[in-house]
C-alpha cells in the first residue's frame, strides 16, 4: 500500500521515475486502501480536470458506448469511441465477466501500436523488440501487483499524440496515533488534491484517520523526442583501426557509408568501403550463446530479420568485415560492441571471402565451424539416397541450437572445450538413427552381446555391426573410432569431473600439454570432418555400384 505521504511524494515526482504505476489498488486491514490509476488527457480538458481533486478516469471505464442527447425535442444516439470523442480516457482498461471468467487488463491499443509492443501472454507483460535482439520491457506487474509503465516510453507516446497524463490516486490511512486534525484542498501548479485527516473515534477504531485524494497532470515530453520518424536521431557511426601511422598509433576512421571512397570516384581523398577491418574472433562469442536470436553462418551474421552484416569467419582467429557494411549494416549498439574487438588489420581476407567478393568464384569454407555442418549435410543426403534410410534424426527444436557450438572453441578455456565437446557428442552420436542401425544389424549385434553378455550395445556400436553386416569389403569401419574417441573425450572432460583419466586420455594423443583448443583440433575437430568426408565417399561408391 502506499502511506499518504508516499502517495503525496508519487504525485509530486511521478515524471521523475523511471516506472509509473498505470493500475494499482490496494487494501491491507487495519492499515489502509486506496488505489493509483493512470489517464490520458487532452491539453484543452486540462483547467476543467484541476477544478477538483476527483478523479476523472475510473477503473473499469470501457472505451467504446453509446451517448445520448437531445435536441428539438429529438432524442439522438450516437456511437462512441474514447480516444476520438471524450475528453480523457484510461491507459489500463479493466474488463470484467460477472464472475463468470477471469477478469483482464488491456493496455490501450493505440500505446501498444505505437511502440510495437510484444506481449507475452505468460507474464502479461509488454516488451520493445530492439534491433539488438534485447526486449526492453515497457509495461509489467510487479510483485504487489501493480501494473507498472515505463515513463519515457509514455512520455514519447503522449508527445506524438499531443495528449497530457493524469496521475490519479486515492489514499486512505489509518494511523496508531492522534494526528493533527486537517481538511484542506490544495492547489499547486499542474497539482489538485484533498488532504483529510480527522481523529473522530465514533467514525473509525483507531485513533486517526486520513485520506489523500488528488491528481497530477504530466506533460509530455516534446515532439521531437517522441522517438518516431521523423523525429528519430541521425545514426552515430563508430570509428575502426584501418593502419597504423610513423609512429605506430593506431589510424582510425569513421563507418559512415556516405564519407568513405569507392571504385566510382567518391571521396577519393578517403579509405575505401571495402577496406578490411580486423576483429578478434570472441566478437562472435554474444552472438554463438544466442542461437535462438542470432544466427552465425558462413560468410553471414544475423540477428533474426532484424539487421545482418557480411563477415569474412574463414579465419581461424579473426573476423574480418568491411569498413562501410560495420557503418551500413550494424545499429549504432552492435557498433560500439565490435569496437571493443578491433584489432590492428595484420591479416586481409581469406581465400574463400576473395573468391567469393571479388573474382565471383564459388568457395567451400577451410574453417572448421562452417566445413563440418556443410560435410555433414553432404554426408546425410549421401548415405539417404545410397541405402534409402536416415544415418541421423532430426534435431529436436530444443536442440537446434547446439549447431552453433560445433565448432573450434573460441577461447582457451576448458569450460567452453567442454560445451563444444558435448555439442559434438549430441550431434554426431546421440541422434544416430539406432532403430534402423540395429535392425539391419541383427546378425552381427547378436555375435557382440554372445562375445561380451555384459557391455550395453549402444549407437556406435550398432553403426560398426551395421558395417560389418552390411558395408562389404570397403566398408569404413575405421572411421568409427573418431566418434569413440568423442565419447571417450567427452566423459572424461565434460559428462564428469575432470582427473587422471583425462591426463592419460591426452598423453595417448601427445597432447597433455596442448592448449583445449588444440586438443579440439586434433581429437575432435579433425577427426569428424574425416569422418564424414569418410562415410559420404562409401555412400558414393554404394551409388555407383548401383
Amino acid at each position: 500500500m502506499l502511506s499518504m505521504d508516499e502517495a503525496l511524494k508519487l504525485l509530486k515526482d511521478g515524471e521523475q521515475r523511471q516506472w509509473l504505476i498505470a493500475d494499482w489498488g490496494w487494501h491491507e486491514k487495519g492499515r489502509g486502501n486506496g488505489g493509483v490509476y493512470l489517464g490520458l488527457l487532452r491539453p484543452d480538458a486540462e483547467d476543467r480536470c484541476l477544478r477538483d481533486a476527483s478523479w476523472d478516469v475510473n477503473q473499469g471505464d470501457g472505451l467504446t458506448g453509446f451517448r445520448t442527447w437531445w435536441d428539438e425535442g429529438s432524442e439522438h444516439v450516437q456511437y462512441r469511441y474514447a480516444p476520438i470523442s471524450n475528453d480523457c480516457w484510461p491507459l489500463v482498461v479493466r474488463r470484467e465477466f460477472h464472475g463468470l471468467a477471469e477478469n483482464q487488463c488491456d493496455l490501450l491499443e493505440e500505446f501498444r501500436l505505437y511502440h510495437n509492443l510484444w506481449h507475452d501472454r505468460t507474464s502479461d507483460n509488454y516488451y520493445k523488440i530492439k534491433n539488438d535482439g534485447d526486449k526492453q520491457k515497457i509495461v509489467h506487474r510487479d510483485k504487489k501487483g501493480a501494473m507498472l509503465v515505463d515513463t519515457a516510453s509514455l512520455r514519447q507516446f503522449c508527445a506524438a499524440r499531443e495528449l497530457l497524463m493524469v496521475l490519479q490516486v486515492d489514499a486512505v490511512q489509518y494511523f496508531e496515533e492522534v494526528q493533527e486534525e486537517i481538511s484542506e484542498e490544495i492547489r499547486q501548479d499542474n497539482l489538485c488534491m484533498f488532504l483529510h485527516k480527522t481523529n473522530d473515534p465514533d467514525f473509525i477504531d483507531k485513533p486517526s484517520f486520513g485520506r489523500l485524494l488528488g491528481k497530477r497532470v504530466i506533460r509530455p515530453l516534446s515532439i521531437e523526442k517522441c522517438g518516431g520518424w521523423p523525429f528519430k536521431k541521425e545514426k552515430t557511426y563508430e570509428s575502426f583501426i584501418i593502419g597504423v601511422d610513423e609512429e605506430g598509433e593506431d589510424v582510425l576512421f569513421t563507418s559512415n557509408p556516405d564519407e568513405l571512397g569507392n571504385y566510382f570516384g567518391a571521396n577519393p581523398d578517403s579509405p575505401q568501403y571495402l577496406t578490411p577491418i580486423s576483429f578478434r574472433k570472441d566478437v562472435l562469442k554474444k552472438y554463438l550463446e544466442r542461437p535462438s536470436l542470432c544466427s552465425v553462418d558462413d560468410g553471414h551474421l544475423s540477428c533474426g530479420s532484424a539487421w545482418g552484416v557480411r563477415i569474412d569467419n574463414d579465419h581461424e582467429d579473426v573476423v574480418v568485415v568491411f569498413l562501410g557494411d560495420l557503418g551500413r549494416d550494424l545499429p549504432e549498439s552492435e557498433q560500439r560492441y565490435w569496437r571493443a574487438f578491433n584489432v590492428r588489420p595484420e591479416r586481409g581476407l581469406s581465400d574463400t571471402c576473395l573468391k567469393r567478393s571479388f573474382f565471383c568464384q564459388p568457395a567451400s569454407a577451410e574453417n572448421f565451424d562452417h566445413a563440418i555442418k556443410a560435410e555433414r549435410r553432404k554426408m546425410r543426403g549421401k548415405w539417404q539416397e545410397a541405402f534409402e534410410f536416415s544415418l541421423y534424426a532430426e534435431l529436436h527444436e530444443d536442440d537446434i541450437g547446439i549447431l552453433s557450438d560445433l565448432r573450434v572453441p573460441i577461447s582457451e578455456e576448458w569450460v567452453e572445450f567442454d560445451r563444444c565437446t558435448i555439442a559434438a557428442s549430441k550431434v554426431f552420436i546421440d541422434y544416430l538413427n539406432e532403430s534402423p542401425l540395429g535392425k539391419m544389424a541383427k546378425d552381427e549385434i547378436r555375435r557382440m552381446k554372445a562375445a561380451n553378455p555384459d557391455r550395453p550395445i549402444r549407437g556406435i556400436d550398432k553403426l560398426q555391426a551395421w558395417f560389418v553386416q552390411n558395408g562389404g569389403e570397403n566398408a569404413p569401419l575405421e572411421s568409427v573410432n573418431a566418434l569413440r574417441t568423442l565419447q571417450s573425450l567427452r566423459s572424461k572432460s565434460s559428462a564428469h569431473r575432470k582427473n587422471s583419466e583425462l591426463r592419460k586420455l591426452l598423453s595417448k594423443h601427445n597432447l597433455d600439454q596442448s592448449s583445449p583448443r588444440d586438443v579440439y583440433k586434433e581429437m575432435v575437430a579433425k577427426p569428424l570432418l574425416e569422418y564424414c568426408r569418410s562415410l559420404q565417399r562409401f555412400a558414393e561408391s554404394k551409388i555407383e555400384e548401383s
